[in-house]
């Protein structure tokens, strides 16, 4: 894929568990927008692959695929969807949901995507979200979910390696939402912010 210009992209950004995925799938409903989850293309690599190995590897841990690694696993993914049409560069904003995840992504991203807002879903408590994550490996059959000591070191991971990408980018531009609610409070509070980023955005256009 040529790259004449950078990708428009808002980002949605916290720990496990507070809803990104869901969040993200609903904002990915609304025209021109294109929901993408990192962990999702993580999960449909070939397990027998050196990729799919070395990210299940990294999962099972509750650590981080490795910052050169995960992004050259999601561009592959993003020329593909491009070059089949499923992503206008033109006209679509990306949703990103799980990249970037630490400040050396947001360095690698920078000539590929323009961050027009930046949402993080930034809870007061972890034990809501931990209970959440219990459930989701309930219903879902997610084995990294189902590991306490795992969920809480994937939290500390979160809060030691990734909390600094909120400050990479400028303040007027990252936004904290509270993740606690019914589905569509959350997103009544995303919305919030990602109607003016977008129309500003429009219009700058």
């Amino acid at each position: 894929m040529q790259r004449s210009q950078q990708i428009p992209s808002i980002l949605l950004f916290g720990m496990p568990g507070v809803g990104k995925g869901t969040q993200g799938a609903l904002l990915g409903t609304m025209q021109g927008q294109v929901h993408i989850s990192t962990g999702d293309i993580f999960r449909r690599l070939d397990p027998d692959s050196e990729d799919g190995q070395v990210v299940a590897h990294h999962i099972d841990h509750g650590e981080l695929v490795p910052d050169e690694i995960t992004v050259r696993i999601w561009m592959h993914w993003l020329d593909q969807e491009v070059t089949q049409g499923r992503i206008l560069p033109g006209s679509d904003i990306l949703i990103l949901d799980g990249i970037p995840r630490s400040v050396r992504q947001c360095e690698l991203m920078q000539d590929i995507i323009e961050v027009l807002a930046v949402l993080h879903l930034d809870p007061t408590d972890d034990e809501p979200i931990i209970e959440r994550l219990r459930r989701r490996a309930d219903t879902e059959g997610r084995a990294d979910d189902a590991d306490e000591e795992i969920i809480r070191r994937r939290m500390q991971i979160y809060r030691d390696k990734t909390s600094p990408v909120v400050n990479f980018y400028a303040d007027e531009i990252v936004h904290h939402i509270d993740p606690i609610g019914t589905q569509m409070e959350i997103k009544k509070r995303i919305l919030e912010h990602v109607i003016p980023a977008r129309r500003r955005f429009e219009q700058a256009g």
